[in-house]
């Protein structure tokens, strides 16, 4: 059963410089290209789960101007529904600057604009009500995310974290949470595992990077390894992880299979160069034999 998925978050317009390495403070390099991507996270991660065959929606704003024009017109190419964006007038769609080294680490800068101006009247009921799953990370006010966070749970939605950019989160938030996909440092920022499992939280995914993942319950933890690849660009790994992980689960599969098709897909994108335009379809993936 291909359950409908909802993906609440960022669109941004990636500005992306190739560079021998980060500068220091103070310092001026010279790097060696420049090239724009379509990507935020929510972006990332609803263009992920479509091209991998799921049915999905996008929640989330622009504004009006050029960039947000090219955002919908990515999100709508890539199999994501875009009925309910929301169009800020005289503002600007949010942005972020990405440094990416030549052996694929990346630091990102990202302006909100029109991300910042989400309301709670945008997370309508009747929406939430439609979805089986919902999908959030934390680029939108954090407010919105838990008043949308709670809304799903008290709908009997399924709800997907990815607690990026980490922030301590207190329980009222975690309670509603089915499935949190941090990072090894996200998880420390916000409380720790043992923390996370106090406030209801049934399933970690952590992710290691090159290293692969844990799934880790109160009863258990089980590492999942990585495929040793080359390296391009990390930019949206994670984010086309959890748009793996996620595409699985709406067809039913055990989160175990989840993970394995996630790493996967991830595996692939990290081979390529963007963000949205790095991800496999699922075709792709599964023409991937390792």
């Amino acid at each position: 059963m291909n359950k409908k998925i909802l993906v609440i978050g960022s669109i941004n317009k990636d500005l992306v410089v190739t560079t021998p390495r980060f500068p220091k403070e103070g310092e001026t390099i010279l790097g060696n290209n420049f090239y724009t991507s379509n990507g935020g996270k929510g972006a990332n991660q609803a263009s992920s789960i479509g091209k991998l065959g799921g049915n999905v929606g996008m929640l989330g704003a622009v504004g009006d101007d050029n960039f947000g024009k090219d955002l919908i017109n990515a999100l709508n190419s890539n199999n994501v529904n875009t009925d309910n964006l929301i169009i800020k007038k005289d503002v600007s769609t949010g942005i972020a600057v990405i440094t990416v080294t030549e052996s694929g680490a990346n630091h990102i800068v990202v302006a909100q604009g029109a991300n910042a101006l989400i309301s709670k009247e945008n997370i309508k009921e009747e929406l939430i009500s439609s979805y089986d799953i919902i999908v959030m990370q934390l680029e939108i006010p954090l407010d919105i995310a838990m008043y949308a966070a709670s809304l799903a749970k008290r709908l009997g939605k399924t709800v997907v974290l990815n607690p990026s950019p980490a922030i301590k989160l207190d329980k009222e938030f975690l309670s509603c949470v089915d499935i949190l996909i941090p990072n090894e440092t996200e998880i420390d920022i916000i409380g720790g595992i043992d923390y996370v499992f106090e406030c209801g939280v049934k399933n970690i995914i952590l992710t290691l990077g090159a290293k692969g993942c844990d799934l880790i319950t109160n009863k258990d933890r089980k590492h999942f390894d990585a495929y040793k690849v080359h390296v391009a660009d990390t930019t949206a790994a994670g984010d086309s992880f959890l748009g793996g992980v996620v595409r699985m689960i709406a067809d039913d599969k055990s989160i175990e299979e989840a993970i394995i098709f996630a790493t996967k897909v991830s595996n692939i994108t990290v081979t390529r160069k963007g963000a949205i335009d790095s991800i496999p379809t699922y075709d792709e993936v599964l023409a991937n034999k390792w």
